[in-house]
């Protein structure tokens, strides 16, 4: 790791920390380590230059800038992120704007296969995805209510699969990034996802990807499982019955 993330370790005291607190503390630190990685000038200035890249850093931010055609950074600039009007955190870690174009980063970190994107009841998925499908709601009320698919006969599975296909890419793009809409000019809603694979036992960094959010939801939709949808579905302890909750493969 280079010496800036090696000092992030540090600063949030993650060697000493009990499990159940890491993972939070661990959210945090990357957050940072990619608003260092979009600040920092001799990284803007290689880049520039045309020199590449020869750490992490400096990869994941090569990787961004082609992701979306950047060739040469004329200005970069932080944008500030408001709450959600629930006051609840937006989907958006960190925003930067390079040039003309609007970054709106989900930073997610885990050792694990699959990670937590959302975790909503029945009647906010319909209502901001936009399903209009009863039948189909029916459905997922049914899965809320049980905590799995385990009650669901062979046909309410092969039914839910298929209503669900008109819904699937806004679906995904809802659960990743806050909102079914493409494209959205809303800051909160991220355009971009950043995930960093972090050893299960020494939490330290071994892997990144780093996609725009089109990208993320064509890899995941491609996937057969969660009805179609490429999402796991499950429930958070506390809330069976209550809400649905959806992981997003690490890739």
């Amino acid at each position: 790791m280079c010496k800036y993330l090696d000092s992030l370790y540090i600063k949030y005291n993650i060697d000493n920390l009990p499990y159940g607190n890491q993972s939070d503390a661990l959210g945090d630190l990357y957050e940072e380590y990619v608003e260092y990685i979009f600040s920092n000038e001799y990284i803007v200035k290689n880049f520039n230059a045309g020199i590449a890249p020869s750490n992490t850093a400096e990869t994941l931010f090569y990787e961004v800038c082609g992701q979306h055609d950047i060739e040469h950074i004329d200005s970069i600039a932080r944008l500030s992120v408001p709450k959600r009007e629930s006051g609840g955190e937006p989907k958006t870690d960190f925003c930067v704007q390079l040039n003309d174009e609007i970054l709106k980063f989900s930073v997610k970190q885990s050792h694990a296969a699959a990670i937590t994107v959302a975790e909503f009841d029945v009647n906010t998925i319909s209502e901001e995805v936009g399903i209009t499908d009863e039948r189909l709601v029916s459905l997922m009320r049914k899965f809320q209510k049980d905590g799995s698919g385990k009650n669901f006969q062979t046909h309410e599975k092969v039914d839910l699969t298929e209503r669900l296909r008109p819904y699937k890419k806004n679906f995904v793009r809802w659960a990743i990034s806050g909102t079914a809409t493409n494209n959205s000019d809303d800051l909160r809603m991220a355009n971009h996802t950043i995930m960093f694979m972090v050893d299960k036992n020494n939490k330290r960094l071994n892997d990144f990807s780093t996609y725009t959010i089109s990208e993320q939801v064509s890899k995941i939709t491609n996937r057969q499982s969660g009805y179609g949808t490429g999402l796991s579905w499950t429930y958070a302890t506390g809330t069976k019955g209550k809400k649905i909750q959806f992981k997003c493969p690490v890739m």
